[in-house]
């Protein structure tokens, strides 16, 4: 019986032994059940004391919700925002459930998840209604509705480019620098479309010497 080339001896040992480096590595490397190791720590993390985090408030009295309307979109907006009233808000942006579950307990989990979806309903709403108010003349509000929501970390791309529609033509561009350093600090997605869409805005000049 002919030998085996030692070339092709050479060539099954090499792969058998990749064949068994590559099993043991993906033994030890299984994102799949590093997850659920984590997410079963997560569900077993105890309930925490919650009554500290940063709520945020919705006040009929400091928001222009009243302004008058015919549109039936404007008024629904404003109902919208109007119902988060003494309701439990939280900017949750960017924080997965596990995070959630690791950091302030997993019996919190879905009154976490309530006040995560009454905050995303609610920047919702302040941009469109913002956008309604500038379509019906309504600048001053627009512009209180938008630093508003600014101000409570909305991650809406509208909030940020109709707020600096607003610096520009007022002449107050050195604000919108203010704009983007609020964007950088977003954990959401849609943070890298809102510095793209704020770099398209000039930039303020220097003043004269």
């Amino acid at each position: 019986m002919d030998r085996f080339p030692p070339v092709f001896i050479i060539i099954v040992v090499v792969a058998l032994f990749f064949k068994v480096f590559m099993s043991r590595s993906m033994k030890k490397y299984d994102p799949n059940a590093e997850f659920l190791a984590l997410e079963k720590k997560a569900d077993s993390t105890p309930k925490k004391n919650i009554d500290d985090l940063p709520y945020i408030n919705v006040s009929r009295r400091e928001l222009p919700l009243d302004v008058p309307t015919e549109n039936e979109e404007t008024k629904e907006h404003q109902y919208n925002i109007c119902s988060l009233e003494g309701k439990k808000i939280l900017n949750f942006t960017g924080v997965s459930n596990t995070e959630l579950k690791l950091t302030y307990g997993a019996p919190n989990i879905y009154f976490l998840q309530s006040c995560d979806m009454n905050y995303t309903r609610l920047v919702q709403n302040v941009s469109r209604l913002a956008e309604d108010y500038l379509k019906e003349g309504h600048e001053a509000e627009a512009r209180q509705l938008l630093e508003y929501g600014i101000g409570i970390g909305s991650d809406v791309k509208k909030n940020y480019t109709l707020l600096a529609d607003i610096y520009q033509k007022e002449g107050e561009n050195e604000k919108i620098s203010g704009l983007k350093e609020t964007a950088r600090n977003i954990k959401s997605l849609s943070k890298d479309g809102i510095l793209k869409a704020l770099d398209s805005y000039s930039a303020p000049r220097e003043p004269a010497s």
